[in-house]
């Protein structure tokens, strides 16, 4: 029962029937094969307005000259596999600095001499 005390505890008493029976009900609608197609043709529908969705996004990026998503994760996978690449080489190299360029001999105004 109700605890005098807790003036929520009729809402809540009230909204766990509820709760309930709308679970039963659900799984009774749901045991029914009707319902069951109902559901397959909801979801079916949606993945085809999806699809469809996403083709007219290709389309009128491809018209404004703009990458799509798929474009987007393609860039992003070769630059990935680049990254990879660099670190391996810079491990190969060692410690992972440039270089330093060879010493070249001073310029002077006189030529160096010949012999």
């Amino acid at each position: 029962m109700t605890d005098a005390a807790d003036p929520a505890a009729l809402f809540r008493t009230m909204l766990g029937q509820w709760e309930k029976m709308a679970n039963d009900y659900g799984a009774e609608f749901l045991k029914r094969p009707e319902a069951a197609q109902a559901m397959h043709g909801a979801t079916n529908a949606t993945l085809q307005a999806q699809q469809a969705m996403q083709e007219v996004m290709a389309k009128a990026l491809a018209a404004a000259h703009m990458p799509s998503k798929a474009d987007i994760e393609a860039i992003s996978a070769r630059l990935g596999a680049v990254e990879a690449s660099l670190a391996r080489i810079e491990a190969k190299l060692g410690s992972g600095e440039a270089a330093t360029p060879a010493a070249r001999p001073k310029r002077t105004r006189t030529p160096p001499p010949k012999g």
